[in-house]
């Protein structure tokens, strides 16, 4: 195989399948830079160098952005960045770019950039990255968030022709360690259960304990959001209640405001049926509601909130995850969140047999397989009577040896 000329630019496969395309330029100093990018496949990187070469040849200077790197990351998020999230996504970035503003990589200029600046910043996130105690180290989870928000600025940028390669593409990110899952045992639940017998509040472990909602999901439940069809209840899962930073909040107003929006994902939106034993809770809830809201002079919400304050009106689910924490640690369970209760459900779910296609569309996850990955692993009475099934194998096994 020829080597080729200079000026040609040249393509290989890397170790990961990827294709990487490179190519020398010439800067406006008159100096060379050697610009390459990553690409899926080789048909990728020849149209790239295909590209490049061309506006080489007619004359098109190589671009490379003198601006500060965290100067760049707070002009992406205000124009781009920003653009389609959720407020959620909003509030995670705003604390990303501070994390890079407190780093020496802000100073560096975009067309400057590297991969090891960037492991560089890594490394200080793994030792003192915590925001308000810096001497913590941040969690490998979120280190990976930050970086997943740089490297789609930086795509930005290559794609503006500010920069000709993905400096994060080569970056090495800590591994994340899933925690191991809480989950209620029997003796608690029924401890749980009896605890909030009679309480207001009783609906919220309902519906995260017997429907496997999330908690921002069961706050944004109303009456309309309880139906039935063909004698079937079910809910009906559209959206979600969550406090987020009030963007456009004016001086003295509140930094965060309580928002009702639509579901993360579109697996989100989802119908989930109640057994008769849960409907028959929840109906009675809407009853004693309807008759609060007989006695309260028409100041009753027309369409009430299943989890609600005394006038029908939506809680705070921080108030929510406040009481039902209270209940747990005053009936013993000292490690109990809010999200326990929902795998609770699922691993119960998965002990009685409920088909994985049906509970992950329950649960509302993106695939079946993550819905396995998670909970089949919790099931070790189940995982011991499939391995029985082995019993009669192995003895005839053993009998031939």
């Amino acid at each position: 195989m020829r080597k080729a000329a200079n000026g040609e630019g040249t393509k290989y496969r890397l170790a990961n399948g990827k294709w990487r395309g490179a190519i020398y330029a010439t800067l406006p100093d008159g100096g060379k830079k050697r610009i390459y990018r990553q690409f899926r496949t080789r048909k990728e990187a020849d149209e790239w160098l295909t590209r490049i070469k061309a506006e080489i040849s007619a004359g098109k200077p190589v671009l490379c952005s003198d601006q500060p790197f965290g100067e760049y990351l707070e002009q992406w998020y205000e124009k781009f960045g920003c653009v389609a999230v959720r407020d959620a996504t909003r509030m995670n970035y705003i604390g990303y770019l501070r994390h890079v503003q407190r780093h020496m990589i802000r100073n560096v200029k975009l067309k400057h950039l590297t991969a090891e600046d960037l492991q560089d910043f890594v490394s200080y996130l793994q030792k003192c990255g915590h925001l308000d105690t810096p001497e913590q180290s941040l969690s490998s989870k979120t280190i990976r968030n930050i970086l997943n928000m740089v490297h789609k600025a930086l795509n930005h940028a290559v794609g503006r022709q500010l920069i000709y390669h993905n400096a994060a593409d080569y970056v090495q990110l800590p591994k994340v360690i899933t925690p191991e899952i809480r989950v209620l045992t029997e003796p608690e639940i029924g401890r749980f259960v009896a605890a909030m017998k009679g309480d207001s509040l009783q609906i919220a472990l309902v519906l995260m304990l017997f429907c496997g909602l999330r908690l921002g999901e069961a706050c944004a439940l109303t009456h309309d959001d309880v139906r039935c069809d063909d004698g079937i209840h079910y809910l009906s899962i559209t959206k979600s209640l969550n406090r987020v930073t009030n963007f456009e909040a004016k001086v003295g107003e509140p930094k965060t405001v309580l928002r009702v929006q639509a579901t993360k994902t579109s697996k989100g939106k989802r119908q989930v049926p109640l057994l008769p034993e849960v409907a028959e809770k929840v109906l009675a809830h809407m009853s004693w509601q309807q008759k609060q809201a007989g006695q309260s002079y028409g100041l009753y919400e027309e369409n009430p909130y299943l989890v609600s304050n005394e006038l029908g009106r939506f809680l705070d689910p921080g108030t929510v995850r406040k009481k039902l924490k209270v209940v747990a640690e005053s009936i013993g369970i000292t490690d109990f969140h809010p999200h326990c209760l929902r795998h609770t459900y699922a691993s119960q779910a998965v002990k009685c047999g409920v088909p994985l296609p049906y509970l992950s569309d329950i649960l509302g996850h993106e695939s079946t397989a993550f819905t396995a990955k998670v909970y089949v692993s919790l099931d070790l009475e189940g995982r011991a009577k499939a391995q029985s099934a082995m019993a009669e194998f192995v003895k005839k096994s053993f009998n031939n040896i």
